[in-house]
């Protein structure tokens, strides 16, 4: 995939944010978590298209971090519309995605800044 590619993917996930109002706490948290995730992301594309080399080497990684977000988003829309009862299990498998998965992004991010 191009970085246009991923972009374009992302784009339900940056609407969605954009057009969220706030109320729920946890959910607004989540969100954030997305925005973050996205913005981040969207700086690494960037630099990266700035350089092909540099776009063929992290291209893995890059894809590593578009299919985490692309899983916390899936999972906080899950969370969104279960009922209460089954929110604890949601709130579990965003926890382990974000502490594992979404970190990568920051990482690289780091990464291809130095």
């Amino acid at each position: 995939m191009t970085p246009r590619d991923y972009v374009l993917a992302n784009q339900e996930i940056v609407q969605q944010i954009k057009d969220r109002l706030p109320g729920n706490e946890k959910l607004d948290m989540y969100f954030g978590t997305l925005d973050y995730a996205t913005s981040r992301f969207n700086t690494i594309l960037l630099k990266l298209s700035q350089d092909k080399i540099k776009e063929q080497e992290y291209e893995l990684e890059v894809h590593d971090c578009f299919e985490a977000i692309q899983a916390f988003y899936k999972n906080v829309k899950r969370y969104d519309n279960s009922p209460k009862i089954f929110k604890f299990v949601f709130a579990i498998m965003l926890h382990g995605i974000g502490t594992r998965r979404i970190s990568k992004i920051k990482k690289l991010l780091s990464k291809i800044n130095n």
